[in-house]
Order: C-alpha cells, then structure tokens, then sequence
C-alpha cells in the first residue's frame, strides 16, 4: 500500500505535464489548419485577380506544412504567363521551382505575409520597345496590407534592351521595396521601387577596369489622367518618372549619382549627373588602356584639356561635380563633347573639401 501511494505521488505531476502538452498540440494543430486554410484562401484570391487581368497561371501540386512550429502552403513549379493582346500588348512570364506562402509562427506574428521562393526563378517582360529579364536566386517576400511588398535575395541578375540601351548587370545581397498603387490620383505615385545591392556586375565594367559597390536605386511612376488603363505595364498609365536617385561608388573615394524627372510617354525631361572626386575617376579612366584606346582622339584631347585646365585649388579631393542632361524622348541630345567642354563652367561643389 505505500509503494502504490508513492507511485500516485510521482504519477500525479507527470499527468498534468502529459495532459498541458497535450492541449498545446491540440491548439497549435487548431491553428495550423486555420492559417493554411487562410493562406489558401489569399492564394487563390491573388490567382484569381491575374487571371481576370489576363494572366494564365499554372502550378504542379500544392501542399501544407509548418506543423508544430509554423504553417505554410508550398506551390511546385509556379507559372505565370501573359500573352500579348489588343489591350495589353505585351508578352510576360515567370516561373519559380517553389513557392513557399507562410513560415515559422514567429514570421507570422507580422502582419505581413512572408513568400520564400526557393532556388532559381525567372521574369521576362517583352514589348515593342522594352525587353527586360529577370533571375535571382533564394527570393524573400514580404506582402504588407498597405500595397508595400519588400524583397531581398542574396544575388540577382538583370537584362534590358530598349531603342537607345542594351545592358545587363548582377547584383550581390540585393533588397528592396516596391509599390504599387492600381487607382492611385493624378500625380500621385503610382509605382514606386527601391532597391539596394552590395556590389554590381556589368559587362561594361570589367573593361574600365571599375567595380560597382553599395548601389542604390529610388524611382517613383506617377499616375496620368486616364482612368481606363488597369496595367501596370502600359507607359499610358503614368504621367511622369521620377528618378530621386541612382547611385554607386567606384574606385576608391569615387561616387557617381542621377537624379531627375521625365514627362510620360514622352519621355522628355533633364538628369542630374553628380561626380563625386570626379578629377581623380577622369585621371583613372584616362589611365586605363582599353577607355583610352576606345576614345576617338579629339575626345582625348577635350578630355585632357578639361582636367588640366582645373586649378590645383578646385581639383581637391572629396570635391563633386554637377551636370545637367537634358533628355528629348529618351535620348541624350547633346554630345558627350559639349558635355566635357562645359565641365569647367559648371559650379563645383566644394562643401566637402578636405582642409
């Protein structure tokens, strides 16, 4: 009788613990199938908008997961596709290896919705005049419910043809934000980006002799009066772009920068160029074989003079300067001669000289 009122005792809390644990599970397993059931939901609400503005979208199989400690809902092979028509002439496409909508139960104590996509996935946009690719690697998203998604992906790598440009650059630790506001107000934002990288890549690079490091890029597309265009990819739909700021450093100490405005579709407005040290990357370009021999030799000489012609005072380091664009439907008309030639009558900033 005592052993057996021993045991009763040890019994006792060993109950209580089994019966806690088993609530716990019974509430978590509660939960799981609550969010995935809210997840399914959302996807199949955002599957149904594309298809109604026109996309086709296709995915392998569709599964849960997450259970104990978080609950995601993992689409295999996602594919959209939008074939070009009378009102949205464009072609578009992306497809992922995974999808994965959700995560831990910490991720999900946000109230965004955080989207993985693991491995390899592509974009590819084409129209009469713009040919853009898209690929990255790892692709984190995050879904907020004020129209903001922010992204981040240990590296990317970007390809743009248009009428005046052809180029294509990768991109390391990249992050970003973009918004997108479908019925925004006359002038208002329409779609915005941002985005950030450590360092870029670009064919053009390699053969100056340059690197690109802690890019960063802010534009905004405001919105135009007509209220018939839903597409976020017909230029009707936006009045201006505004570009606040492209930047990058090269070189040691050397930091170029854009900033300005274009009317839409037109594409006419001004850049702002700032040139960070912009006597030592002249210096360094000059010194470098591949830019020298590429230059036609009046160009040299226009170049050459204009460092030259610097006075020692003015030419000091951590000294910028400004060059105003213009741009007439997305070119450049002035020569890159006149440009150079009107470098010494341009004010320079001395705010940041060394003493």
């Amino acid at each position: 009788m005592k052993l057996s009122l021993n045991t009763a005792r040890y019994l006792k809390p060993g109950l209580v613990i089994a019966c806690l644990v088993t609530v716990l599970l019974c509430a978590d397993t509660l939960l799981w199938w609550r969010t995935t059931r809210m997840i399914e939901r959302e996807i199949a609400t955002c599957r149904t908008a594309l298809q109604t503005a026109g996309w086709t979208t296709t995915v392998e199989r569709t599964s849960s997961g997450g259970w104990p400690f978080g609950a995601w809902v993992t689409l295999s092979s996602p594919r959209l596709r939008h074939e070009q028509t009378v009102a949205a002439p464009f072609d578009a496409g992306w497809s992922a290896t995974t999808l994965r909508a959700g995560g831990s139960w910490l991720d999900l104590m946000h109230t965004d919705l955080p989207v993985f996509l693991s491995g390899r996935n592509a974009a590819r946009f084409l129209s009469l005049t713009v040919q853009a690719t898209v690929l990255s690697q790892d692709l984190h998203l995050q879904f907020s419910g004020d129209q903001n998604t922010t992204f981040k992906a240990p590296s990317a790598e970007l390809a743009l043809t248009t009428e005046g440009l052809d180029q294509s650059a990768s991109l390391t630790e990249v992050s970003g934000r973009l918004l997108a506001v479908p019925h925004a107000a006359y002038g208002a934002t329409r779609l915005g980006f941002e985005l950030s990288a450590r360092s870029l890549h670009s064919p053009t690079l390699p053969s100056l002799q340059l690197s690109a490091k802690d890019v960063r890029f802010i534009a905004a597309l405001t919105s135009s009066t007509r209220k018939d265009t839903a597409s976020f990819f017909a230029l009707e739909g936006y009045d201006r772009l505004l570009l606040q700021t492209a930047t990058f450093s090269f070189g040691d100490a050397n930091r170029l920068s854009f900033s300005g405005a274009l009317d839409l579709p037109a594409a006419t407005g001004h850049l702002t160029l700032t040139l960070l040290n912009w006597h030592e990357a002249a210096e360094q370009l000059l010194k470098t074989v591949p830019v020298r021999t590429a230059l036609p030799p009046d160009l040299q000489i226009i170049l050459e003079r204009t460092l030259h012609n610097q006075s020692p005072v003015i030419v000091r380091n951590n000294q910028s300067v400004s060059l105003d664009i213009p741009v007439v439907n997305g070119h450049f008309p002035m020569p890159l001669e006149t440009l150079l030639q009107n470098i010494p009558t341009q004010k320079i900033d001395v705010s940041h000289s060394r003493e």
